[in-house]
Order: C-alpha cells, then sequence, then structure tokens
C-alpha cells in the first residue's frame, strides 16, 4: 500500500477516536442551542434566498447605471462581506451538526466504522469545497464567483450529455478483450 495513504488513514482514524473520546460538557450544549430556536436536532442553515438576493444581477446593473466609482466599489465590497458572512454561517451549521452527532453516537453499541469514516470523508470534502469557495468570493467576487460556477455547471452538463451519447454508442461485446454482458443479446 501506498504509505502516503496508511499516514492519511491513520491521522483520520486517530483524529476521529479523538472526537469520540471528547465528552463535550452542558456549557457546550447550552452554547449549541439557541433559546427560541426549537431543538438541537433542527438543521438551522442560512437562507439561500439571502444568498441569491446577495448575487443578484440586477442589483448590479442598477448600482452601474449611477456611473459612481465610489458606489460600485461599496456595493461589490458589502456583497462580498455578506456571502462570506453567508458562507461562515453554513459552515458553523455544519460543524455544529457533525459535533452533535459525534456527542449522539459515542456510546452507541451499534457503531459502524465504515459509515463513521464515509461522513468524516464528507466532513473533508465539504472543508475543502468551503475553502475553495472562500478563497473564490474573497478574490473574485460573489458576482464573477457565480457566474464562473454556473460556467462550469453548464460545461458539466454537457459533458454528462456527451458521456451518455458516447456510452449509447458503443455496443456491448464491441470492444476486443471485452466480455458481452450478461443477457444481451446481439
Amino acid at each position: 500500500m501506498n504509505p502516503v495513504f496508511l499516514a492519511v488513514l491513520s491521522i483520520a482514524l486517530v483524529w476521529m477516536l479523538l472526537l469520540m473520546l471528547r465528552r463535550g460538557s452542558e456549557e457546550d450544549l447550552l452554547r449549541d442551542v439557541e433559546i427560541g430556536e426549537g431543538s438541537e436536532y433542527m438543521v438551522r442553515l442560512p437562507r439561500r434566498a439571502l444568498l441569491d438576493q446577495c448575487l443578484s444581477a440586477e442589483d448590479l446593473d442598477y448600482v452601474q447605471l449611477r456611473n459612481s466609482p465610489v458606489l460600485l466599489r461599496l456595493f461589490l465590497h458589502e456583497r462580498r462581506r455578506l456571502a462570506i458572512a453567508w458562507l461562515r454561517q453554513t459552515r458553523r451549521e455544519a460543524h455544529r451538526l457533525f459535533r452533535l452527532h459525534v456527542r449522539s453516537v459515542r456510546f452507541a453499541h451499534d457503531l459502524r466504522p465504515a459509515a463513521e469514516l464515509k461522513l468524516l470523508c464528507a466532513m473533508g470534502l465539504f472543508a475543502l469545497v468551503y475553502a475553495a469557495m472562500l478563497a473564490a468570493v474573497w478574490w473574485y467576487g460573489p458576482l464573477r464567483t457565480r457566474r464562473s460556477l454556473q460556467s462550469i455547471q453548464t460545461l458539466a452538463g454537457i459533458l454528462a450529455r456527451l458521456v451518455d451519447r458516447i456510452v449509447a454508442a458503443i455496443v456491448p461485446g464491441a470492444l476486443p478483450g471485452m466480455p458481452a454482458a450478461a443477457g444481451v443479446s446481439r
């Protein structure tokens, strides 16, 4: 096996073990649950409409019509600040839910390590995507980041359709060395 893979796996397992052994105090529980928000098991993600409004192209068009560089700079600065605040609030909620999960499964008798490792990997992927989004919004601003993401999404759709067409064009067994699929007749 690759020594780097083993090192990463070892570090992940040690980190997961430390998380499971760490006991949360009642102060942590009370801090996580805000009064008036209901159960701590309720997911409290920031509203998507707020992000959509932050990234509204109509607002940018309106500000650009005013022909004021100072107003445009202030507008872009505030939109960047709001988008970063939205991302950070999403990260805090994801971490709160992960801590809640760790506290919930601490004494579980039917703990499935594979499922826990999958969740840990999902949290790691979330952290990477969060860092990439935060960096993109910080450097390019929320409006250019949104346009870039829309372009990437469009390109992904085109590539998916192309792959579907290629797969549909390949006849099973037509490739040399490939066995024909079971139950497929020619």
